[in-house]
């Protein structure tokens, strides 16, 4: 599966996985690591929309999908109301279904 709807479906598996507030990603122990670090295990908004960037470049053969981001970005964005990914992600009352819902629900919107 590939272009913007599969992005915001891979955010979305990894959120689901494991969610995490103040850091894009985080490994099993808490610390803060990279989104696409082997042992990210939790990942914000942002850090899960990266980490699925990241895998699509790579099954690109490096070649970074700008359009799908683009088009998964402004999909998002009607889900989002903050001008901020990570300000929405870190909301102190933010879930984490929200997170999973408002990837889903951009997903929806880009297929």
């Amino acid at each position: 599966m590939r272009g913007a709807a599969a992005l915001l479906l891979r955010a979305r598996d990894l959120v689901a996985a494991g969610w995490t507030q103040a850091a894009d990603a985080r490994a099993a122990d808490g610390r803060e690591v990279d989104p696409w670090a082997d042992d990210a295990v939790a990942w914000s908004l942002l850090g899960a929309v990266v980490a699925a960037l990241e895998e699509q470049q790579a099954d690109a053969g490096g070649e970074l999908p700008l359009g799908e981001l683009a088009v998964a970005l402004h999909a998002l964005a009607g889900f989002v109301d903050d001008d901020s990914l990570t300000g929405w992600n870190d909301a102190p009352r933010r879930a984490q279904g929200e997170v999973e819902a408002a990837l889903t629900a951009a997903a929806a919107e880009t297929a």
